[in-house]
């Protein structure tokens, strides 16, 4: 018997409809790029976590289900490129969509971001609408209620 969530007070339902397949992780040693891309995203309506290094972001993603990482390149104990790998063959979610953001320009730097299993790569800083619509294609929430980066579905 399937209960019905709205007869049901026990059940959670999410605040945000972002918040139905999980948070977005933020993954960035600088705490103002961090603040600045969560920013964005709570703005597009998603929910939004944020871990401070790979390592840090690995282990929340062994033990929690993500809609979407959101991963700077250069950081301290585990750089990015190898978190990506990793989440690709360890997470709870392999597939989970990713967007890697770095200062790092080179076609070598996005070439080694998608060979190791970014969807998108964009460079830093990365403009309010582009981070906003790619989060948004990315989990299928292209569509539906918009934050004010543009105030567009």
């Amino acid at each position: 018997m399937t209960k019905d969530i709205v007869s049901d007070p026990t059940q959670h339902v999410p605040e945000h409809p972002a918040d139905v397949d999980g948070p977005v992780l933020v993954v960035d040693d600088s705490t103002s790029a961090r603040a600045y891309h969560k920013a964005i995203l709570v703005d597009a309506g998603f929910v939004v976590q944020e871990a401070g290094n790979g390592y840090e972001a690995l282990e929340l993603t062994l033990n929690q289900r993500f809609a979407l990482l959101v991963v700077d390149v250069n950081m301290p104990v585990m750089d990015g490129y190898t978190l990506v790998e990793a989440v690709r063959t360890q997470s709870l979610v392999p597939d989970v969509p990713i967007i890697m953001i770095s200062s790092e320009q080179e076609d070598v730097d996005s070439a080694e971001a998608y060979r190791r299993g970014a969807n998108v790569y964009l460079v830093k800083p990365a403009a309010p609408e582009q981070l906003h619509l790619t989060a948004r294609l990315l989990t299928g929430r292209a569509h539906g209620a918009a934050g004010s980066a543009g105030g567009r579905p």
